[in-house]
């Protein structure tokens, strides 16, 4: 019995040894499966954020890229406002020199025909008809009329002259009054945009901070380009206005037959450009072979998409006009590396990047087929190319379209 019974309290003993571990064991399983659970919530929650943040980052950027745009315009457009006030001042200036002028021309007119008058008075009120009656002969007759004639013309003709300089005198103040008031609305106009550009400067700025470093690299690349474009418009537009006043004096020309149009200068060379389009353009370079196409989207190019076409060519390869214009702008950026900017009348840009060294310079006359530059890979450019855009309606950058519209 005493055996018995220690038997069955072994057993007990044993059998609670074992509920207790597999109670445990389940325990700690379940510990696990919720660690396990909580750390893959964290997990899920973590990327999650990251992936907010990488959005919000690309959305900094984004808004850094429409800032960048903004304030590019903004700065032209007070260029501009600066331009008008300027002009609308040396106007005011004019306007008045030449009022004083004409007051004292008036001045002057109107003393004499004080004087006549007063001259006509002390002599009485001797009628024209008087001094004719009074002629003694035909001959003095003919020559009394000749001289009534010639003092009534002069008399006519002062009053005439002095009505003349009066109204002039009154047309000109009216509009030394309209210059004076346009100018005190563009200077109103003017503290508005700068204010404007302040408030977005700063709004830059802020965005700016939070942009991670090759982000930060982009932002520069676009600050660079929207300032190389503001330090050459004012350039380029006038040389634009040269460049359309001499196409047309040419067409003019042609269709009297009185002059044959003139060779541009700089030597040129055989090559035909492969063709010609609606536009009369031919291919910059002798390989039509397109690489990267234009608008492809990515995070390599400023804009975020390519601009462009590149044509894959060995570093010196010849890169030509592809139509006859007007160099309006040489240089250098971190964006294009060496580059070259061609107007071809109509608002028509041709643009040609990362060359190697430029034979040209700015205001120089190119035909179609010159030589303009030798491909590279200088600035943001993995590989020689020549990298070629198409602008328009003007010659910014963000004024691209898709340049194989153009070409043959």
């Amino acid at each position: 019995m005493k055996k018995f019974l220690k038997s069955l309290i072994i057993f007990i003993i044993i059998s609670i040894l074992v509920a207790y571990s597999n109670i445990s064991m389940a325990a700690n399983m379940g510990d696990l499966k919720s660690e396990k659970s909580n750390v893959q919530n964290k997990i899920t929650s973590t990327e999650k954020k990251i992936d907010e943040i990488s959005k919000e980052k690309e959305d900094a950027l984004s808004q850094v890229q429409k800032l960048i745009t903004q304030i590019s315009d903004y700065q032209m457009e007070i260029d501009e406002l600066n331009g008008k006030i300027g002009t609308l001042q040396n106007k005011i200036t004019e306007n008045e020199k030449q009022i004083k002028e004409d007051e004292e021309e008036y001045a002057k007119e109107q003393k004499a025909l004080d004087a006549r008058l007063v001259a006509m008075y002390k002599t009485g009120e001797t009628s024209y008809l008087d001094f004719l009656l009074s002629s003694a002969t035909l001959v003095d007759f003919i020559s009394s009329y000749y001289l009534v004639s010639e003092v009534a013309d002069y008399d006519t003709k002062m009053l005439e002259q002095l009505e003349a300089h009066k109204q002039k005198i009154e047309k000109e103040k009216t509009e030394l009054e309209t210059n004076k008031k346009e100018l005190s609305n563009s200077k109103t106009t003017l503290e508005s945009k700068q204010q404007g550009l302040k408030v977005m400067k700063k709004a830059k700025e802020d965005y700016v901070k939070d942009l991670s470093e090759d982000e930060k690299k982009l932002e520069a690349e676009l600050s660079e380009l929207a300032s190389h474009e503001q330090s050459i418009n004012k350039k380029i537009i006038e040389l634009q206005r040269q460049y359309d006043e001499e196409q047309a004096r040419k067409r003019a020309a042609a269709a009297t037959n009185n002059s044959s149009s003139s060779s541009s200068s700089g030597s040129t060379s055989s090559y035909s450009g492969g063709g010609s389009s609606n536009y009369g353009f031919g291919y910059p370079v002798t390989n039509h072979h397109v690489g990267t196409g234009y608008g492809v989207a990515g995070r390599a190019w400023s804009s975020g998409h390519h601009t462009g076409v590149d044509f894959p060519v060995p570093s010196g390869t010849p890169v030509y006009s592809v139509g006859d214009g007007q160099v309006v702008d040489t240089g250098y950026n971190r964006a294009y590396g060496n580059y070259v900017e061609i107007y071809h009348g109509n608002n028509i840009y041709s643009f040609y990047a990362h060359a190697s060294s430029v034979i040209v310079s700015a205001g120089q006359h190119v035909t179609k087929g010159q030589q303009v530059m030798k491909a590279g890979q200088t600035g943001n450019a993995y590989g020689a190319h020549l990298h070629f855009e198409i602008r328009t309606p003007g010659p910014r950058y963000a004024n691209c379209v898709n340049p194989m519209n153009y070409l043959p």
